[in-house]
């Protein structure tokens, strides 16, 4: 198969990555070397390299020094971490706080509604300890904030979708930023203390459609408070 010039990298890598998520390339699989590679695809070996690097960035590939390039099928954290690296090191000027909430929306609804029907003893139990380590650190803003986020994270892995907290985790970090920030709103740690007991309360009794919506209702809430400099770009 033949990659045009113009698109050389950017089909190369579409290509691989065809075939890794098809399972034609299999995980654990040795790559051709990238004179192979060139040869097979009509390209030059350095756009081999490059494409290759995509790839590794991307968590599809690794590379053992005297060993060759092999296959890798992303793990959650390996996917959490990609995305990550893009917050940190893209132009992010034109992500907003209602760009954030509808990631947050899409990620830890379906969370909630799964964690509904799947949340094992051992899950429950440890959002009972989330939610007690918030009503026992209100005064403290960063100690709260972490456990508010250890309440979101662990919900995500309560899902049994492993994809859905390796989605969540690379927006901690502005999240975080935000209940910190937004700590001394009034309204704010009641709020939030009454919607984590209403989504528990959901997930405990089995109801999808009711941890769905509690959840729903609190990243509205918060979205209403969360501060909206946070995501401007700097001056």
């Amino acid at each position: 198969m033949t990659i045009q010039r113009s698109t050389a990298t950017e089909g190369l890598v579409r290509e691989l990555e065809r075939r890794i998520q098809s399972g034609e390339l299999q995980a654990q699989e040795r790559l051709p070397g990238e004179a192979a590679l060139a040869k097979e695809y009509g390209v030059s070996r350095p756009i081999v390299r490059e494409a290759l690097g995509y790839l590794r960035e991307r968590g599809y590939l690794y590379t053992i020094n005297g060993s060759g390039t092999f296959v890798r099928h992303p793990d959650a954290q390996t996917v959490s971490s990609v995305i990550e690296r893009h917050l940190l090191f893209s132009d992010n000027h034109n992500i907003t706080v209602a760009h954030l909430y509808q990631a947050r929306t899409a990620i830890e609804v379906t969370s909630a509604r799964l964690a509904a029907t799947e949340a094992c003893d051992e899950d429950i139990t440890a959002l009972d300890g989330f939610l007690s380590e918030m009503e026992q650190q209100q005064g403290d803003r960063d100690r709260y904030a972490a456990a508010d986020m250890g309440f979101h994270i662990r919900l995500a892995e309560a899902s049994g979708n492993p994809l859905l907290p390796g989605l969540l985790a690379p927006l901690a970090r502005t999240i975080i930023t935000g209940m910190v920030e937004t700590h001394a709103n009034p309204t704010g740690v009641p709020s939030g203390l009454a919607m984590h007991a209403r989504i528990l309360d959901r997930v405990r009794a089995g109801d999808p459609q009711g941890a769905a919506e509690a959840m729903a209702q609190h990243l509205q809430e918060s979205e209403s408070i969360f501060p909206q400099q946070l995501l401007e770009p700097a001056e």
